[in-house]
């Protein structure tokens, strides 16, 4: 799906993950880009996130959202997420499924988090339209497919 009439939004991403272990800590799939946006300088609330998982694993997720490509920060899948010192200002928030009592749904395979009722305002990038973001894991688990996870951002025009 892409971006719908009424500046409404529901954007599923499959990034590649590594098929194997990751560390508490790794970011999981790279660097994700929702296109957000109907039009430059047009804000979006975020209402809702949810990462569905393949594999049998549970673990304590983040995801941060940036308003800009984070670029001088390591974006690769299965890295140790370290944020850089210019980058910082790109970050909008970061949802913690655990604070944000996300609910876990175990549909036998797969198994869902799910975060809804936010009210984030993020500024996409100008240029691109897009919302980035990267997914951490912070437990340390191990995927056993490329396509184990799939990401998915919901929200308005504002």
């Amino acid at each position: 799906m892409g971006v719908v009439s009424g500046h409404g939004f529901d954007l599923p991403v499959q990034p590649t993950v590594t098929a194997g272990a990751y560390s508490a800590g790794d970011i999981v799939g790279g660097l994700l880009t929702f296109s957000v946006a109907e039009s430059n300088n047009s804000p979006v609330v975020v209402t809702g996130v949810e990462v569905a998982i393949k594999a049998a694993v549970t673990s304590a997720l983040k995801l941060v959202l940036f308003n800009a490509n984070p670029s001088s920060t390591t974006t690769t899948d299965n890295a140790a997420y370290s944020l850089s010192a210019s980058d910082v200002f790109k970050v909008e928030t970061v949802i913690d499924f655990l604070a944000a009592n996300a609910v876990l749904t175990d549909h036998g395979t797969p198994n869902t988090y799910s975060v809804n009722g936010l009210s984030i305002v993020c500024s996409p990038d100008r240029e691109t339209r897009a919302v980035y973001a990267l997914l951490l894991d912070g437990t340390g688990w191990t995927l056993t497919s490329t396509s184990d996870i799939q990401v998915r951002l919901r929200g308005v025009g504002a």
